[in-house]
């Protein structure tokens, strides 16, 4: 399973949720992408806004959207 959160450094909500994604990327191995320096990977994974969290595993790719959504998933995830 690879995660990978995508944000901005001028977005709010993202800041908001970079301390819990920094907190858990060791645990879980997420890779942050800026995608104002990233815009290559941001066109591959399809990313329409920020923050979005995408999860790759064997069914897909899954984008998880906005602050509740991402912090529910992590939530399910750490358990």
């Amino acid at each position: 399973m690879n995660i990978t959160f995508f944000y901005t450094n001028e977005c709010g909500k993202c800041a908001e949720l970079k301390p819990l994604i920094t907190e858990f990327s060791n645990a879980l191995g997420i890779k942050m992408v800026n995608t104002h320096e990233e815009e290559l990977i941001t066109e591959a994974y399809n990313i329409e806004w920020v923050p979005t969290l995408v999860i790759e595993d064997n069914n897909g790719k899954h984008h998880f959207d906005g602050v509740n959504e991402i912090k529910e998933v992590l939530r399910k995830l750490v358990q």
